[in-house]
């Protein structure tokens, strides 16, 4: 795939850095991306569709491609453990309250024993920092599927943002995986 005028005009930026370059944008324009299970009215959807389609990206809310280059899952969904088994990378991300996080799966572990993996703690109703966290939220999810898309990476991470507190966390998951993980990439 040769990229037309009109598409080097359009992501003139990202070409010009070299972590994207003109093959980099070639393959965010041909990534085929999933968003388990996920419709326009999950509040994370809609801002994480919009900032990958600024890339380049088409990642439909509530759309699984067959054979996804990467799986988004904003729910929680089962099919993206099937998805991680299939050696489909997995980008989960949660938000509540004034906090969230977000899981990248490349592999080991998987959806099913990634270490500690649970959605942040609910926040006061009404919470003046939840549209931020889902904002930062949003941006930490499309920024993990770019980088996904763009270099796969060795092992998986977490990343836990909480607003209230102003601490941001980002950890390696580098392990051998349950039964389940380790048969599917034997």
């Amino acid at each position: 795939m040769t990229l037309s005028d009109a598409q080097i005009d359009r992501w003139s930026r990202q070409i010009l850095l070299p972590q994207v370059g003109g093959r980099g944008q070639q393959r965010l324009l041909a990534a085929r991306v999933g968003m388990a299970r996920t419709g326009r009215d999950h509040p994370l959807a809609a801002p994480v569709a919009d900032l990958l389609a600024r890339a380049g990206v088409d990642a439909a809310p509530g759309r699984l491609p067959p054979q996804p280059d990467l799986l988004i899952d904003l729910a929680g969904d089962a099919a993206a453990d099937a998805a991680v088994a299939a050696h489909v990378p997995l980008v989960r991300g949660a938000c509540r309250g004034p906090a969230a996080s977000v899981l990248t799966l490349v592999g080991r572990p998987c959806a099913s024993c990634a270490p500690g993996e649970a959605e942040p703690q609910d926040g006061p109703a009404g919470d003046p920092l939840a549209g931020a966290a889902v904002a930062a939220c949003a941006a930490l999810v499309a920024a993990e599927a770019l980088r996904v898309l763009l270099e796969p990476p060795r092992a998986g991470r977490r990343q836990r943002i909480d607003l209230r507190h102003g601490t941001f966390v980002s950890e390696s998951l580098e392990t051998s995986g349950c039964e389940r993980c380790r048969e599917a990439r034997a």
